[in-house]
């Protein structure tokens, strides 16, 4: 038994049950063996119990009575250990109600809230957003951000500042809590100094789990790895054209019955906007000039600008945003994080884009996009995707990467004033284009929460 993970101390305390209900013993032997495996070396925490008790028991025991039984004798089990706190939780209502919910999408949503109300499960951030069941590194990551948080807490981190103030609201908790995640995530580098930030870790982490979903999926992945690491670090190209844009339409413009910016706004955004060799040929109607109206709808799309009675207008926290807040939203929105053919073949375009393919090798990026949709399991019209069915789906993508200047031609003559195309001939993408490229991707890595294998 002591090979099992127990001390003394455990060992003592099953040897007492035994001695005056067996079946306890037996109950509580099968809840200490089930919450070891979860639990760190050093031994339970908050984290490891409630991970055991709201995740892995609800199908570790044979039916929901029985869940509830070995909760409850692990509960006496901690009880006699001292492990006060815990013993509550593994009595708790909360978990009797985990373990007897069958639906698996009911019981994530409680999950997830009962995680959130603890106070102590890793939390979503801008940073990462967590897989709901973390395996290898990631579970390792997460188990250090919940012990460092459990001690925060006893420690009285998530209290008022001075004795006898107002206790800290939800909000005011979550964002502390968000704090304590972040500063782990970039600051502790785990048992070697010499290793990366644990964000790093993770990243490296997802490709590894990403790369294993699929063979065409692994071939994307490869070579990305030290690009994806760099970055980490904005670039401000872009950035500073979407200010620009956003700078055009001022505290709001009206728009046409049609619904479209006026053509004189139009031309002002098309030469202040655009550099010399970039802007559009024709000038007119914002229908017509592609690249405003493909930045516009961007901007719209990340929720930067927004209509309002006959107006476009930008949002509320546009007006609060500095270049690196703009940054992060673009990275964060142009893309997204469903997993979907559409970003499924964004993610085709942006890993060609990062090793320097041509943007304009269409058939070439619809058959690696029709190879990975195919290996993923999706269909189309209820057969298998072929090239001619993945090649419109990352157009608008590339407009929008060609409008933000992600690319740059390769022949001689498709460049200079008049070149209007979101993909010229022989285009590829610019160094900051790869960067751009690299950072929605690293995003999507960090925060897409893939289906399970």
């Amino acid at each position: 038994m002591k090979g099992s993970g127990m001390d003394d101390a455990v060992w003592a305390a099953l040897s007492y049950f035994d001695s005056v209900d067996p079946a306890l013993a037996a109950d509580a032997r099968l809840g200490w063996d089930g919450l070891v495996e979860v639990s760190p070396p050093a031994g339970p925490t908050q984290h490891s119990v409630q991970t055991y008790l709201w995740m892995y028991l609800r199908h570790a025991a044979e039916g929901p009575d029985r869940a509830v039984d070995i909760a409850r004798a692990l509960g006496d089990l901690l009880d006699r250990l001292g492990r006060v706190g815990y013993a509550e939780i593994a009595r708790s209502t909360v978990t009797e109600e985990l373990v007897r919910i069958a639906d698996d999408a009911v019981w994530l949503q409680h999950y997830r809230a009962a995680t959130e109300q603890s106070g102590i499960g890793a939390v979503d951030t801008d940073l990462v957003t967590w897989q709901d069941a973390p395996t290898g590194v990631e579970r390792a990551i997460v188990e250090k951000i919940g012990e460092t948080l459990e001690v925060a807490t006893i420690a009285g981190e998530f209290e008022p500042s001075k004795p006898g103030g107002r206790p800290l609201g939800t909000n005011a908790q979550a964002m502390r809590r968000r704090g304590v995640t972040d500063a782990v995530l970039t600051s502790d580098r785990g048992k070697d100094d010499s290793e990366a930030v644990l964000l790093e870790q993770l990243l490296d982490h997802r490709i590894d789990l990403w790369s294993n979903y699929s063979a065409p999926r692994a071939e994307l992945y490869l070579g990305l790895r030290e690009t994806l690491h760099e970055a980490a670090q904005p670039v401000y190209g872009c950035v500073r054209r979407l200010e620009s844009f956003i700078g055009c339409i001022g505290d709001g413009v009206g728009l046409t019955d049609a619904g479209y910016l006026p053509d004189e706004l139009v031309a002002s955004i098309a030469t202040t906007v655009f550099p010399p060799a970039e802007r559009p040929l024709h000038i007119g109607r914002e229908l017509d000039t592609e690249k405003v109206l493909t930045v516009r709808r961007l901007l719209m799309r990340v929720r930067l600008l927004r209509r309002s009675a006959g107006r476009l207008v930008p949002t509320a926290r546009t007006r609060q945003l500095s270049s690196d807040g703009l940054w992060r939203v673009l990275t964060a929105g142009i893309v997204g994080t469903e997993y979907h053919p559409d970003t499924i073949a964004a993610e085709v375009v942006l890993a060609r884009m990062i090793v320097g393919h041509e943007v304009t090798d269409v058939d070439a990026t619809a058959d690696d996009l029709a190879r990975l949709l195919r290996a993923e399991g999706w269909t189309h019209s209820g057969e298998e995707p072929a090239a001619e069915h993945a090649e419109p789906l990352a157009r608008t993508l590339i407009a929008e990467l060609g409008a933000l200047g992600a690319f740059e031609p390769t022949e001689p003559g498709a460049s200079g004033p008049g070149v209007s195309e979101p993909e010229p001939s022989g285009s590829v993408a610019t160094e900051e284009g790869k960067r751009l490229a690299a950072a929605v991707l690293r995003h999507r890595l960090l925060h897409t929460r893939y289906p399970s294998l």
